[in-house]
């Protein structure tokens, strides 16, 4: 459940950039709105082979004060496929518990200056605890900033200001022969929509967020009775 690349690349190459006028500062995580979002990443890449490869995935975002939840959304055929397999066989590696967290439902949480990472295993109805050297495995990029906003509103400071419509800021930032183009939700406080593509129309990222209906109760607010583990006693 990786965050889309196309993020990373931008917060680099925007680190580079000339800064532009009248853009939002970043708000207080527990200033900005709770949100449900529905995030689609789509990619398309055209090899030196003249092979044309897409991916295309969706996860679902639960967003409230200071705490992320990340969990992949599964086609109705694969997700009934999966519930009825269950944990023990399935996967490449069956039975393999580290391996199953690799797909698990993330939750994140800002406590001070550090990022709690978490990963629910449902079916062993465990929450484990992820330490940083492992974070990587189980999803999480490293950037609280893209997990929380799915772009850092200060990336957005470095970039070209195209205009406002409808309560969308929108923004540009060009990179030697790479594009991406920002839509920024100023009430919602996230991005709605984030691509980048190279100049020649050989490769293209699309993230795109959509408010969906909250869940009931909050995906953390199920989790009494999980019980608890560290990443590490998966690896034994």
């Amino acid at each position: 459940m990786k965050h889309s690349s196309s993020v990373s690349r931008l917060l680099a190459a925007a680190a580079s950039a000339r800064p532009a006028e009248a853009a939002p500062q970043r708000p207080p995580e527990d200033k900005a709105p709770g949100l449900s979002l529905r995030l689609t990443h789509t990619s398309l890449s055209i090899g030196s082979d003249g092979v044309t490869r897409q991916t295309r995935y969706q996860d679902r975002m639960v967003r409230r004060a200071n705490v992320v939840w990340l969990e992949r959304e599964l086609p109705p055929a694969l997700a009934e496929h999966e519930a009825h397999a269950g944990p023990e066989h399935t996967g490449p590696h069956a039975g393999h518990a580290h391996d199953e967290a690799r797909g698990a439902p993330l939750l994140l949480r800002r406590v001070g200056d550090e990022v709690q990472v978490q990963s629910v295993l449902r079916e062993r109805r465990r929450v484990i605890d992820v330490e940083p050297a492992h974070q990587g495995n189980v999803g999480y990029g490293g950037s609280w900033a893209a997990a929380y906003w799915l772009i850092d509103p200060a990336a957005l400071a470095r970039m070209e200001r195209l205009g406002r419509s409808g309560g969308v800021e929108h923004y540009r930032l060009r990179n030697g022969e790479r594009t991406t183009l920002v839509d920024w939700d100023v009430r919602g406080q996230y991005a709605r929509r984030i691509e980048q593509h190279d100049a020649h129309g050989l490769s293209r990222q699309l993230l795109t967020a959509e408010i969906i209906p909250t869940p009931a109760p909050l995906p953390w607010d199920a989790l009494a009775g999980y019980g608890r583990g560290d990443y590490s006693d998966l690896l034994d």
